[in-house]
């Protein structure tokens, strides 16, 4: 998942940072490896809105990404400033490139190249990433500049290259390879290598005060997000700290099926998505408090989840394009089809299944849904009304807060029995689970009143 192009050292260097999964000043090996290389010289750290018109490429199908929803621009923006906020401390800041910043309503990429061209960039620090779609984009600019150095970086994964030699089929093969192999649970030695720095270069002195800059916008007020869910890096921290210092993470196997309860799950997913959260950092976290409260099945659940993201993610850098495929990555294809009336009823919540209805009212309000709740929206999207698996994973790439482009095609595969379940499509019981999971219609109550 590393790659690096080596250069000759330069005297005075132009490094130009791309954030994209990576929201953060802590753990940051690609911030830290710009930093370093600008030492001598400038330093310019860029997030570029629509760098890549969508994680779901166009083949040419009839279902497309159409917009961000209302909950996860707002995440998005909150993390932003969270961003800049940081940036500015260590004497830097955060360069907004977006299509309607432009007066020449450029396109993000073409404001980027002049940007690069404009600056006289010699470098390019990036974060490795399974988005297909960014590194189309990445490859597009290593083709139009062949001068410039890039630097990968892995921030995203707990492991820098893929901890297997081949991803194995199924998660199971791969959880007991690398707890073998590697047995990072019980390891004593951090995880977090980077060192803080006390101060960032400065941007080159013929970028203007006013030129790219970062403006946080109003918020549509018909979004309600979870009041816990801010974004930043800084609301993630406070979140860690908050959530080991309590019991949760003692009764998380027990709890963690909850429909609709902040404590009764970890939550850290939307601040891991867009790397507001380093997972290294989460992990070291769950080991001091195995070592210091309790080790228990509910905290090797944790990291039995973070081992299922961890496989997501190399899932998505090893199967690349195909991971939007009708077929997944088997070599059958479903026999579902695409319904728009079906599928715009799914959307709505204006199914004939409740708790769908409530799972997805839940979504459309706050962004954001429990994990049981996606496994049982999903399973009724692709078993009860026949639909095709991709609108599906589509809406929810337009409406999570925490989504990531791995997790959420990977995991829609899987319920479609075209990805990385051995055992074919998952269908749940829906009367079986309102029951299991909400008996006396508590959570139906709240979002279908």
């Amino acid at each position: 998942m590393t790659n690096q192009h080596v250069g000759s050292e330069l005297n005075h260097k132009v490094v130009l940072m791309l954030f994209h999964n990576d929201l953060r000043v802590h753990d940051n090996q690609a911030l830290h490896t710009a930093a370093r290389l600008a030492d001598n010289g400038s330093l310019l750290l860029a997030y570029v809105s629509g760098l890549a018109d969508s994680s779901t490429p166009n083949w040419g199908e009839a279902y497309h990404f159409d917009e961000m929803g209302l909950a996860r621009q707002q995440f998005l923006i909150e993390s932003l400033t969270d961003l800049d906020a940081s940036l500015q401390n260590f004497g830097n800041r955060l360069l907004y490139l977006k299509e309607e910043h432009s007066e020449q309503n450029l396109d993000a990429f073409i404001q980027l190249c002049q940007l690069i061209e404009a600056q006289k960039v010699t470098d390019i620090c990036v974060s490795s990433t399974a988005d297909y779609a960014q590194n189309l984009a990445y490859r597009a600019l290593e083709d139009k500049y062949p001068q410039i150095v890039w630097h990968y970086r892995s921030t995203v994964t707990l492991f820098k290259s893929m901890p297997t030699k081949e991803l194995p089929r199924s998660f199971t093969q791969f959880r007991k390879k690398v707890e073998y192999e590697h047995n990072l649970l019980s390891a004593q030695d951090d995880l977090v290598t980077c060192q803080n720095f006390a101060k960032l270069p400065c941007v080159p002195e013929t970028l203007g005060s006013n030129d790219y800059t970062f403006e946080p916008r109003a918020f549509d007020t018909s979004v309600q997000l979870e009041p816990n869910f801010k974004g930043g890096e800084g609301q993630a921290l406070a979140h860690l700290n908050a959530y080991f210092d309590a019991q949760a993470p003692s009764d998380y196997k027990v709890t963690r099926n909850a429909l609709d309860t902040w404590d009764h799950s970890t939550k850290f997913s939307p601040w891991l998505a867009n790397g507001s959260l380093s997972v290294k950092v989460l992990l070291n976290r769950l080991r001091h408090y195995e070592q210091e409260v309790v080790a228990n099945d509910s905290t090797y659940w944790i990291w039995f989840e973070l081992l299922w993201r961890e496989y997501f993610c190399w899932y998505g850098v090893t199967h690349d394009k195909d991971l939007f495929l009708f077929k997944g990555i088997s070599n059958r294809a479903p026999s579902n089809r695409h319904n728009q009336q079906r599928l715009e009823q799914w959307q709505s919540g204006e199914t004939k299944y409740p708790i769908i209805n409530a799972c997805m009212k839940q979504l459309n309000s706050t962004g954001y849904m429990s994990n049981r709740g996606r496994q049982l929206v999903a399973s009724c999207f692709i078993h009860e009304l026949g639909l095709d698996w991709r609108y599906g994973a589509t809406y929810f790439e337009q409406q999570l807060i925490d989504y990531d482009v791995s997790s959420n095609w990977g995991n829609w595969q899987y319920l479609a029995g075209v990805g990385a379940d051995p055992r074919g499509c998952r269908q749940f019981n829906l009367k079986k689970q309102t029951q299991q999971h909400d008996p006396n219609g508590d959570f139906m109550d709240k979002w279908l009143s």
